[in-house]
């Protein structure tokens, strides 16, 4: 798309170009200065206007479609029988409704919209006032019964004039309207800016606060079970074995292990251990003479007391 050229106030009404002219050549060129001059903005305004009702029409169209389709998801959703499906179109709809808003937004900022409203308001009172310069025009030669003199061109020359100056009203006053318009529009998009941010540093504290919460918790509950395996460490006293030996024969020699250690060699039928912490244990008795024989077995052991167990030696 090519660049327009930026409208210009230059005045083509200058009286010393027709002071040394004939009357009628005089009348003739301020005439098509004054056409040529209004021509100019008219045409600045109308191109300008193609832009602007192209990106208005375009952002409110792909505004509208975002916000049906993000309105219709949810509802289409309350149909399905999958709560993950329903889940997806609900954070979908959520999406699009953010981007219309956004679009929206993007809209009163850059007055895509509102700058071809003023626009067309302003060119059409251009063109209105080109018409009242050539009613004007007309009504003051057709009120003449002679041939025009340098008092029609003095006279016509200052309706040209006043015709300028109008049209430099009228554009001057859609350029404070942009100014105010791009003003508002740089103060909304500050507004925007801060509250996001502000609503980013909302979300991050309180997920920071979350997190502290939960590492707090999480030492709270590390904690208490280590004072509660502490104290249930603490709660539970020794107990004892008694382990009674029975033999085929005489007692023999054997060695006595727990837990897969050594205790101590033994000759008799009953053997006993106490400080054993209570639990599970493995007991394991072994013959020291030929023939060697191995008997194991386990037995568990309560805070307190004495658990007995028996072992077989067939030898």
């Amino acid at each position: 798309m090519a660049s327009k050229p930026d409208l210009k106030q230059e005045s083509s009404l200058v009286w010393n170009r027709y002071n040394a002219k004939t009357p009628n050549l005089a009348l003739e060129e301020i005439y098509k200065d004054a056409h040529a001059l209004s021509k100019d903005k008219r045409n600045w305004y109308w191109r300008s206007i193609k832009d602007k009702r192209w990106i208005s029409l375009t952002s409110r169209i792909t505004t509208f479609g975002l916000l049906l389709f993000g309105t219709a998801l949810p509802l289409l959703a309350g149909l399905s029988d999958s709560a993950g499906t329903r889940l997806l179109c609900t954070q979908i709809a959520i999406t699009l409704l953010a981007a219309a808003g956004l679009f929206q937004l993007a809209d009163k900022i850059f007055g895509w919209s509102t700058g071809w409203m003023r626009y067309v308001t302003t060119v059409t009172a251009m063109e209105s006032a080109t018409t009242s310069f050539d009613i004007e025009w007309a009504k003051h030669l057709l009120s003449k019964t002679s041939p025009p003199d340098n008092a029609d061109v003095q006279a016509l020359f200052a309706i040209a004039e006043s015709f300028e100056r109008e049209l430099d009203k009228l554009q001057a006053e859609e350029t404070k309207g942009w100014i105010a318009e791009f003003n508002a529009g740089l103060s909304l998009l500050d507004s925007a800016i801060k509250s996001q941010r502000e609503d980013t540093q909302k979300q991050l504290d309180s997920l920071n606060s979350a997190v502290a919460t939960a590492l707090a918790a999480a030492k709270a509950d590390e904690k208490a079970k280590a004072d509660a395996d502490a104290a249930l460490l603490q709660a539970k006293d020794p107990g004892a074995i008694d382990l009674c030996l029975t033999f085929k024969s005489d007692p023999k020699r054997v060695e006595i292990s727990l837990d897969g250690i050594a205790q101590e060699e033994f000759a008799g039928t009953s053997w006993s251990k106490v400080g054993v912490a209570p639990g599970l244990h493995a007991v394991a008795v072994q013959t020291l003479s030929e023939p060697i024989e191995r008997a194991t077995g386990s037995v568990f052991v309560k805070p307190n007391e004495i658990a007995k167990m028996e072992l077989k030696l067939t030898t």
